[in-house]
C-alpha cells in the first residue's frame, strides 16, 4: 500500500515540477492548462513568478517526500495545494471569479493523496521505532 501511495504522490510532485516549468518557459500553454489567461504588465509577472514558485515547491516538497519517505514534506505539500480549493471556490462565491470544479476536484484528491501517504509514513515509522 506504501509503494503505490508513494508511487502516485510522486508521480503529483512530478506533475507539478513540470507544471512550474511550464511556467517559466511556455506561460500560456500553462495558464490555459489551469483555464486562466495571461494577465498585462505587473499582473503578468506576478502571475507567472508566484504560479512557478508555488507549484515548483509543491512538486519538489512531493517528490522529496514520497521518494526519501519524509512525512513532513508530504503534508506539507498536501496542505499547499489543499489550501488552492477553498481559495477557488471564495474566489467563485466572493468577488466574481468562474466556478473551477474540475481543477478543485483534482485539489482535493491530491491533498486527500498526500495525507493518506503522510499517515501510512507516519505509522511505519513509528512501528519502527523511528
Amino acid at each position: 500500500m506504501l509503494t503505490l501511495l508513494r508511487t502516485l504522490t510522486g508521480l503529483a510532485g512530478l506533475g507539478a515540477l513540470i507544471m512550474g516549468g511550464m511556467w517559466w518557459y511556455q506561460p500560456e500553454t500553462a495558464a490555459g492548462l489551469v483555464g486562466a489567461s495571461l494577465l498585462d504588465g505587473t499582473g503578468r509577472s506576478a502571475q507567472i513568478g508566484d504560479s512557478a514558485a508555488f507549484t515548483i515547491g509543491v512538486g519538489v516538497l512531493l517528490l522529496w517526500g514520497a521518494a526519501r519517505q519524509h512525512a513532513v514534506f508530504v503534508l506539507i505539500g498536501g496542505c499547499l495545494v489543499g489550501l488552492v480549493a477553498p481559495g477557488r471556490i471564495l474566489s467563485a462565491t466572493l468577488h466574481g471569479g468562474a466556478v473551477t470544479t474540475p481543477e478543485v476536484v483534482v485539489e482535493c484528491v491530491i491533498f486527500l493523496l498526500a495525507l493518506m501517504t503522510w499517515f501510512i509514513i507516519k505509522q511505519q515509522a513509528t512501528e519502527r521505532g523511528q
